[in-house]
Order: structure tokens, then C-alpha cells, then sequence
């Protein structure tokens, strides 16, 4: 008995396919909600998320953050919003302490303050753990993250992710036309030429309107699958990143030469990009201004002694950060966050360029002295990313949906709910598909007995 390498391909898949199933639908479902996970959080947690407007201006971002710091002293609260919208309450997120330093201290009751911006009345704070209707969103994020199950749950995915990137391959395989048994060819010698395997293979893109259920369902599942392929290979193996780096992590840096952890630990440890004269050119007169305003406040809680204080960072860092991409010929197009890391004296601040992906790991950074004012560290994206780590960058973005802005980050959100629509389509006809099967099968045993 020969070997068939396509029937053994069939097996696989489908039996794969509906081990899978159930966990794709969820895993599908979920994450066509969290396309839109911010509108719709906004949505279930309208309570504590939207204010009225109001006629008169916002309290700037630094009186805001006192009155936080003043209702929760038991808390730290390093990091501030670098603006507001005008119907949004202002959001202060708890530090997260980690390792040692969390054993020592009691876990925050809450994760998040909301503030009103127009009065600077404090609105409310949120649990995100909480079992309650604000949350929806985040129990959504969690059920698509590890199943509500926590390390348990991303073991499993992380499984079903492996095997959904090796049926990946699979799938596009079967999709191929069958070659032509040999002993046929021989028996009806034919003067027709044989057409291209493209003209062979191209009923597989295309879905048959006219025909049965049957036949419905299978050109779905072979078109979607087709169609959709690399955005399809994407989610699956980014599935795999955020799940099982153990098996994620050697295969990229096989691949595409990812860093190992040591390597990257290390070349964080090698001092960052100097910022060029282009962007220290006008500090002299920024740092007089400053000093100007902060002894202006003497009377408020801004310490008076440092340049950069919590008052002006947002502008201070936002300024130098545009003049040290245009020394790169690029433009900040996004301010992500500002923070004050208090061991160090300095501030902060997280944007996106228009180089840049996404706006997690691949973001930039300026960092400041706040004594001084002088700026420690200019860190663009895209500069200290290896190809490996743009790659690995790549895949999280697409897979979470942090790309582009304003009309195109819309687009994509809409398209990346439909590409898990889609899935939930793969896996129900895939099932649809294989009941029928069985029935065809479960027939001919009947008739051969």
C-alpha cells in the first residue's frame, strides 16, 4: 500500500479542523468584538467613561493627576493622559508592581481612576476583575486571551494556535487541483493539450452561486481560505507569540534572526541615540522660560526646583519630541503617554512617528532630565528594531489592530472583524463539510455490507 501524501494531508485537516473548532469559534467571536474594543468599552462603561460638556475649558492634565494623587495616596500613580477629549473622562491607571515588590504590597482594589476634567470631581474607579456589565470588554479580551482559565487557558491556545498555523500550509495544499493518475493518461491518450495548473487551480478561488448547499459550504471553505490566507497565517502565528514563546520565540529566531532575550536585554543596557544639536538648539531659551514658570508656582505642589515639572512636561517633552523627528525627516503623529520615573528624576514620553508600528513595543520615546532639562535619550521605533524584531512587531500589530489612523485605522478594524467572521465561517463549514462526509462514508459501509 503506497503512501498518499493528499489523503494523508485530508485526514489531518480535518480532524484537526474539528479539535479546533470550538475553540476557533470563540477565539473568532471574540476577537471580531475586540476589533472595536474601545468604542464598545466606552459603550458598557458609559458611566464612569463619558462627562457631559461643558462651556468651559478642562482642568490641565496636572491638576487632574493631584487630585488623584491626593484621593488614593496609598497608590502610585506614575503616569499621566497627554490629552483629553472633550465628552471623555480623564483615566489614571494604578502603577503594577511586579516581582518582589508585590509581595510586599496589597493589590490595588482597582486598576483605574476616572476624573471629571471640567471640575476635577472624581467620577469613580474600576475593577477590571469585577464580574459586572462595565467590564463586558474585559471579559471579552480575557475569554479571547486565555479562555477565562488564565496560564491554563494560553496553553491550550496556545496549542490550537500551532496547529492552526501548520494547517495553514495544509489547507493551501488541498486547495491545489489533483494530478492526473498516470495509468488513466495512458489508457486515454488525449490530443487536447492539459490546461496550466493556474486554470486548474483557479476554480478554488471562486464561490458558486448557483448550486446546492453542499457545494455552497465547500467553495466557502476553500475561497475564504484562499482569499484570506495571509492575514489568516498572521492571526494564527501571532497567536502563537502571545502564547507559547517557547516554540514562538526558536522558530523566529531561525527564520527571520529574531533576538533571544539575552541579546536584547543587552542592547537595552547600550546608552540610546543622543538627540542632535537640531534639537537642542533652542533649549536655552525653553529651560529660562520654564525656569520663569516654575517659580511662578512656587505656591502650588510643582517642585520648584526642577525645569520640567509636572505642569509643562507634556508640552516640554511633546516640543523636543517633534523637533527630534524632523531631524529625522519624520513627524510625530500620535502622543501615547507621559510618566515620571522617580529613581531616575526624569520624564518621559511615548509617541508614534510616522515610521513607527503600531504603538506598543515599536513606539518611540524621549526622555528628559527634570532637574536640568536637557534631554537624556531620544529612542525612535523603527531605528532600534532588527528586521527580526520589526517582523515580530508586524505580526502583534496586525494581530491587534493597532494600525494607522483617523478613517484607515477604521478600515482596518472593520476589516479585521471580518477576517474573524470569516474564521467562524472556515470552521462551521469545515464541520458542515465533514458531517457530510461521514454521512457519504457511513452510506457506503451500509451498502458494502
Amino acid at each position: 500500500m503506497s503512501f498518499n501524501l493528499r489523503l494523508s494531508c485530508l485526514w489531518i485537516h480535518r480532524y484537526t479542523g474539528l479539535a479546533m473548532a470550538a475553540f476557533l469559534i470563540i477565539a473568532s467571536i471574540t476577537g471580531t468584538l475586540l476589533a472595536f474594543h474601545d468604542e464598545l468599552d466606552d459603550m458598557f462603561n458609559h458611566k464612569l467613561a463619558q462627562v457631559d460638556v461643558q462651556d468651559t475649558p478642562h482642568l490641565p492634565i496636572a491638576v487632574l493627576h493631584d487630585r488623584v494623587l491626593s484621593a488614593y495616596p496609598e497608590h502610585n500613580f506614575s503616569s499621566m493622559p497627554t490629552s483629553i477629549v472633550t465628552d471623555r473622562s480623564a483615566v489614571f491607571s494604578v502603577d503594577r508592581v511586579r516581582g518582589k515588590a508585590a509581595q510586599n504590597q496589597p493589590k490595588a482594589s482597582f486598576q483605574e481612576v476616572y476624573v471629571n476634567p471640567y471640575d476635577g470631581n472624581i467620577i469613580g474607579t474600576r475593577d477590571k476583575d469585577q464580574w459586572a456589565l462595565h467590564n463586558t470588554m474585559w471579559k471579552v479580551f480575557w475569554l479571547h486571551r486565555d479562555l477565562l482559565l488564565g496560564d491554563i487557558g494560553k496553553w491550550v491556545l496556545g496549542i490550537v494556535s500551532v496547529v492552526w498555523t501548520i494547517n495553514c500550509f495544509i489547507g493551501f495544499y488541498l486547495t491545489f487541483p489533483r494530478a492526473v493518475k498516470k495509468k488513466n493518461a495512458q489508457k486515454k491518450p488525449s490530443s487536447k493539450k492539459r490546461a496550466s495548473f493556474i486554470r486548474r487551480w483557479l476554480p478554488a478561488w471562486k464561490i458558486r452561486t448557483k448550486s446546492n448547499l453542499f457545494k455552497l459550504n465547500y467553495d466557502l471553505h476553500h475561497a475564504f481560505g484562499l482569499w484570506l490566507w495571509g492575514m489568516l497565517f498572521v492571526i494564527a502565528w501571532s497567536s502563537v507569540g502571545f502564547n507559547l514563546q517557547q516554540i514562538y520565540r526558536p522558530v523566529m529566531q531561525a527564520v527571520v534572526g529574531l533576538e533571544g532575550r539575552g541579546e536584547k536585554q543587552e542592547k537595552s543596557k547600550k546608552p540610546r541615540e543622543k538627540v542632535g544639536q537640531a534639537a537642542n538648539a533652542d533649549r536655552g531659551a525653553r529651560i529660562s522660560a520654564a525656569k520663569s514658570e516654575a517659580l511662578s508656582n512656587e505656591a502650588s505642589n510643582v517642585d520648584t526646583v526642577d525645569i520640567v515639572n509636572k505642569a509643562n512636561s507634556i508640552v516640554y517633552l511633546s516640543e523636543h519630541a517633534d523637533i527630534a523627528a524632523k531631524s529625522k525627516g519624520m513627524t510625530v503623529q500620535q502622543l501615547l503617554g507621559v510618566r515620571w520615573v522617580e529613581d531616575e528624576g526624569q520624564w518621559q514620553l511615548r509617541f508614534k512617528t510616522d515610521r513607527d508600528i503600531g504603538k506598543k513595543g515599536g513606539a518611540s520615546s524621549i526622555t528628559v532630565n527634570a532637574r536640568t532639562g536637557s534631554i537624556e535619550r531620544v529612542n525612535f521605533g523603527y531605528q532600534s528594531s532588527s528586521f527580526g524584531s520589526k517582523t515580530d512587531q508586524w505580526l502583534s500589530t496586525l494581530h491587534m489592530g493597532h494600525i494607522s489612523q483617523g478613517i484607515g485605522h477604521v478600515l482596518y478594524q472593520i476589516f479585521l472583524a471580518l477576517i474573524g467572521l470569516a474564521v467562524t465561517v472556515l470552521s462551521i463549514t469545515g464541520i458542515y463539510l465533514w458531517w457530510k462526509g461521514r454521512q457519504q462514508r457511513l452510506k457506503a459501509l451500509q451498502k458494502g455490507r
